[in-house]
């Protein structure tokens, strides 16, 4: 497949680019086309006005300027319609007139917007930390280990074919009846000591006249 981009079109997408991506130029697309699923791709980045140290030409990825007296819609509208192969061109824009055009030739399209999210998509997972995984011991290594443990091959046998045992938490009815109830105790008053104090008796026995 031959992807034709709008180049103008793509870049002025707003609220795609994360902000430390903003303001990326054809050379940060080139960059972001590398990363992506469209790396493979037959290329061609179109761009108005003309060439400057952004032009970029490597591989199967070009960049086209079309000068000071044509336009970059032209130039892919015109691409399109002179390919004997339109059928396998993607023209991405979103500019209706260019869509309009490409379509009626054969052409496949793409809009700008959607484009650019599957580039940023396809950086953002690119750059997502691998996860390494500890290597497996040599079987030197492991022979060792196990002699070391007198791990048998019956031992290992074993502990493959037993199953942990769950660990069941109490319901809040057995705790009830493995629990023995805190009785209060009463204090007992001792033989020899008085059941009220000395100084209520002394009141008391003044009120009837003793």
């Amino acid at each position: 497949m031959e992807l034709l981009i709008d180049t103008w079109n793509v870049l002025h997408q707003t609220g795609i680019l994360p902000p430390e991506s903003a303001g990326i130029g054809t050379r940060g697309l080139y960059a972001l086309l590398q990363r992506s699923r469209w790396q493979k791709e037959r290329i061609t980045m179109v761009c108005d006005g003309t060439p400057s140290k952004e032009a970029i030409g490597r591989h199967s990825m070009t960049t086209v300027f079309t000068g000071p007296s044509r336009s970059a819609d032209e130039e892919i509208m015109e691409r399109v319609a002179s390919s004997s192969s339109s059928r396998s061109i993607l023209v991405v824009t979103s500019d209706r007139e260019i869509i309009k055009s490409v379509k009626a030739n054969g052409a496949q399209h793409l809009n700008a917007a959607t484009f650019l999210q599957t580039l940023v998509d396809d950086s953002t997972s690119t750059r997502k930390t691998k996860i390494q995984r500890p290597s497996e011991l040599s079987t030197e290594k492991a022979n060792e280990w196990r002699k070391m443990f007198g791990i048998t091959d019956e031992v290992i046998a074993e502990l493959d074919n037993t199953s942990l045992p769950e660990l069941q938490k109490p319901t809040v009815l057995e705790k009830s009846k493995n629990e023995t109830p805190k009785v209060k105790k009463k204090r007992q008053a001792k033989s020899n000591e008085p059941l009220l104090p000395d100084a209520l008796l002394r009141e008391a026995r003044k009120l009837l006249g003793e």
